[in-house]
C-alpha cells in the first residue's frame, strides 16, 4: 500500500491475551507491537492501544443477562472498559498463545462480548452488535508451532475455535489466506525483524488494511 492509499486516524486495539505474569514483555504483548509498528507505516495518525488481559481483573460470565438492556456486564468494570475500546475501534487483533487451548480470559471476554448480542438477537435476526462488522484478525503463537503441519494444527484447535468464539459478537474475521481463513500462527519466540515470524505478521497486517479498499 502506497503512502497515497494511506488511511487516517484509525483506532487499532490488540489484545495480548496470555494468562503470564511476568516482569518481562509477553510473547503476546511483543506481538502486538509488531502489529503497531506496521500499522503505523500505512496509517497517518494511528491511535494504537494493546491491553494485556494479565492485567485485567476479569470474572466469567454467570448468565445473569442483566446485559440484555444495558449491553454492558453488571459485574464487571474490567470487561466493560476493555469493551468500550473494542468498540470504538476500526481493527481489532486478537494475539493469544496455546494454554488448554484458549487462556482463561480471553475466553471470559469472549463469552461476555457474545451474550447480549446472542440474547438480542435470538429476538430479533435483524439486531447489529455494536461490533457488528468490526475488522478482526487472530494471531496465535506456540512453542510446537515449527512448521506448517504444526501451524495448521494450532489453526485447529486454537484460531477456528477462537473465531466461533467471537461469531456471536457479529465480528468480522479477516483472513491471511483461503487455507488461514481464521487468522496466522506463528513462533513465539523468534521476533528478530528480519523473521519469518515478524514477516508473517506484517503481511497480515497489511491485509486487514487492505480490506478497507475492498
Amino acid at each position: 500500500m502506497d503512502n497515497s492509499a494511506k488511511l487516517s486516524g484509525q483506532k487499532i486495539v490488540c489484545i495480548a491475551a496470555s494468562n503470564r505474569v511476568t516482569a518481562m514483555e509477553t510473547n503476546s504483548f511483543r506481538k502486538c507491537k509488531a502489529v503497531l509498528d506496521e500499522a503505523e507505516k500505512h496509517i497517518a495518525d494511528l491511535q494504537g492501544e494493546i491491553i494485556e488481559l494479565q492485567n485485567q481483573p476479569l470474572n466469567p460470565c454467570i448468565a445473569c443477562s442483566k446485559c440484555l438492556d444495558s449491553k454492558r456486564c453488571a459485574i464487571d468494570d474490567a470487561f466493560n472498559r476493555i469493551y468500550e475500546n473494542i468498540i470504538t475501534s476500526d481493527m481489532l487483533f486478537i494475539v493469544s498463545p496455546h494454554y488448554a487451548p484458549i487462556p482463561a480470559k480471553l475466553c471470559m471476554l469472549m463469552e461476555k462480548m457474545g451474550q447480549a448480542v446472542s440474547i438480542r438477537s435470538s429476538k430479533d435476526r435483524s439486531y447489529q452488535s455494536e461490533t457488528y462488522g468490526l475488522r478482526t484478525a487472530i494471531i496465535t503463537h506456540g512453542a510446537t508451532a515449527r512448521d506448517e503441519i504444526a501451524q495448521q494444527k494450532k489453526k485447529k484447535i486454537l484460531n477456528d475455535p477462537i473465531a466461533v468464539g467471537l461469531h456471536d459478537s457479529q465480528l468480522k474475521i479477516v483472513p491471511f489466506g483461503d487455507e488461514w481463513d481464521t487468522g496466522i500462527c506463528v513462533q513465539p519466540i523468534e521476533m528478530s525483524q528480519d523473521g519469518e515470524t515478524v514477516r508473517k505478521i506484517r503481511e497480515y497486517v497489511r491485509k486487514v488494511i487492505h480490506s478497507f479498499r475492498e
